[in-house]
């Protein structure tokens, strides 16, 4: 995009990594020489073999203030519910000689996401700690957003929470249980193991084949309180494999391939890894 907020080009994959190269060099120079109003934006399937009609400018200048109105919510901003508690929740991936693997920019190796504990969630951990006399499962829904949001990789394997019209869930067995104590601690133990595939037939935009399964075992605690959760501390560890294209898929494992000519199938991934998480709200 240029300064006043227009699309310079739009491209979707390239034809070899010298067309990379080549594609910034030409939007740079399309931004100096269309710093305002009036651009078409340019459209490729492939730069530059594949380039489809330009989009037409609209004629709108569009008028970005300095800071939001007031009542504006800032789209940078955390979303969650009233009352609701926030989360993070990390995970890394270990290699074969137990170190985490030092990629950590890739989500195949680490992931950094927010979690949410809603008010629903709260009242039904506080109902379900006050029947209890010892020894009790947690609610499916809590636990739910714990085990959805451990998982390595893009949302599209999300093997829990993840897209049920392109997305088959295959196994869930969650059982996080909590043991009460005087301090209003609950000590938190257990496992889950989920996994899901992709749905045969589903015509998909990345020609996506993939699996998934997560296996965790779960310890940590939760501080409760009359009014609801103060504080959550969690770690769980265990095995993950996920895989992503190979035969019947646009994602070819063969390395000797070109990446960037087909980007939106990612590349291809055969892991099967020992993995750790976290979560932590205050």
């Amino acid at each position: 995009m240029n300064s006043a907020g227009k699309v310079i080009a739009w491209v979707l994959s390239f034809d070899d990594n010298e067309s990379v190269l080549k594609f910034l060099a030409h939007a740079k120079k399309r931004f100096a020489d269309n710093p305002g109003s009036g651009l078409a934006a340019e459209r490729y399937r492939r730069f530059p073999s594949l380039k489809r009609p330009d989009s037409p400018d609209n004629g709108i200048v569009l008028q970005i203030p300095k800071k939001h109105r007031p009542g504006d919510h800032c789209p940078g901003d955390l979303r969650i519910s009233r009352d609701s508690l926030a989360g993070k929740i990390v995970g890394r991936a270990f290699g074969k000689d137990g170190q985490p693997l030092s990629e950590i920019r890739s989500q195949d190796n680490y992931v950094e996401d927010i979690i949410e504990i809603t008010r629903s969630m709260q009242e039904q951990l506080l109902t379900a700690s006050g029947k209890a006399i010892g020894r009790f499962l947690i609610p499916q829904a809590l636990a739910r957003e714990f085990v959805g949001n451990a998982y390595l990789g893009m949302l599209d394997v999300n093997p829990l929470g993840g897209d049920r019209v392109r997305a088959e869930l295959l196994e869930e067995s969650i059982q996080l249980w909590a043991q009460k104590h005087d301090d209003g601690q609950l000590v938190i133990s257990g496992s889950s193991r989920v996994s899901s595939k992709n749905r045969e037939g589903i015509i998909t935009d990345t020609g996506r084949k993939w699996t998934h399964l997560v296996d965790l075992k779960w310890h940590g605690f939760i501080d409760l309180d009359t009014k609801g959760i103060r504080e959550i501390i969690l770690t769980a560890h265990g095995k993950e494999k996920l895989n992503w294209g190979g035969p019947g898929s646009r994602v070819s494992p063969d390395a000797t391939r070109n990446p960037v000519a087909h980007l939106p199938s990612g590349h291809s991934l055969d892991i099967s890894s020992a993995v750790r998480y976290g979560i932590i709200t205050k």
